[in-house]
């Protein structure tokens, strides 16, 4: 389990960062002032948090049902 644990832990980081590459590439600065503000920049990050955590929570169960899949057969 501990392998297995690992993995999710380098998932989630791996798919944050690349959220987080992804939102940066948007124009925010038609919605918000980032930087003029701080709050934009902290929402930019939040919202790679939980792009990352989702898109990595789903490619987890994606293998593992695959996995089930496999082990069934």
């Amino acid at each position: 389990m501990g392998i297995q644990n690992l993995l999710i832990i380098f998932s989630h980081l791996f798919f944050i960062w690349l959220a987080f590459l992804a939102v940066q590439t948007l124009d925010w600065d038609r919605v918000l002032h980032v930087h003029t503000n701080n709050w934009g920049k902290i929402l930019i990050v939040f919202l790679a948090i939980a792009l990352g955590y989702n898109v990595s929570s789903f490619f987890i169960s994606f293998v593992q049902a695959f996995q089930n899949l496999i082990f069934m057969l």
